[in-house]
C-alpha cells in the first residue's frame, strides 16, 4: 500500500507539470450559482436549500460528482471548489461525513492508507465560514472574493 501512495504522489506531480500551461476560466458568477470550466470539465457551486453545493462534471463522459458532502456554508463550498481548481483534489469524507484533506510538507494530498507514506495533518473543510478562514494552501484572490460577495446571502434586516 505504501508503494501505491508513493506512486500516486509521483503521478500527481507529473500531471501537474503537463497541465500547468492550461488554466481554469470563470464562465459566470451569479447570485445563486458560479461556474468554472477547463476543457470538458465544469465546476459548479450553487445554492441548494439552506446551504451550498459544489460539483465537478466531465461533459464528454457524462460524469458528475459532489465535492461537498451535501449542503455546506458558502465559504466551505468555495474552498472545496478552489481545492479542485488549484490542486485537482477531491476532499475525502470521514465516518461522520465531514470533508477533509491531508496536508503534507509539499501541499495537500489525498490519504488512502491508514498509515500514509508521509506525515500528514488532516484539515477539515466543512466549518469554513469566511474567506479569511481558508487554509494556507487554498488561495482566496480578488476573483474569488468577488464570487463570494455576489453569492453571499443578503443580511437580514430588522426594523427598530
Amino acid at each position: 500500500m505504501r508503494v501505491l501512495g508513493e506512486a500516486w504522489v509521483r503521478l500527481r506531480e507529473s500531471i501537474g507539470k503537463v497541465e500547468a500551461t492550461k488554466t481554469w476560466s470563470l464562465e459566470w458568477s451569479r447570485r445563486t450559482e458560479t461556474r468554472w470550466s477547463y476543457d470538458d470539465e465544469l465546476i459548479d457551486c450553487f445554492r441548494f436549500d439552506d446551504g451550498y453545493v459544489t460539483t465537478v462534471q466531465y461533459k464528454r463522459q457524462g460524469v458528475r460528482w459532489q465535492l461537498t458532502p451535501g449542503q455546506v456554508p458558502l465559504a466551505s463550498a468555495l474552498a472545496m471548489a478552489r481545492l479542485y481548481l488549484e490542486h485537482r483534489l477531491t476532499p475525502q469524507t470521514d465516518r461522520e461525513g465531514r470533508p477533509f484533506i491531508g496536508l503534507a510538507d509539499h501541499g495537500p494530498v489525498q490519504v488512502f492508507e491508514e498509515i500514509p507514506p508521509e506525515p500528514v495533518e488532516y484539515v477539515y473543510l466543512d466549518g469554513i465560514r469566511t474567506l479569511e478562514e481558508f487554509p494556507e494552501f487554498i488561495t482566496a484572490d480578488e476573483s474569488l472574493r468577488s464570487v463570494f460577495e455576489r453569492m453571499a446571502p443578503a443580511q437580514s434586516r430588522t426594523s427598530r
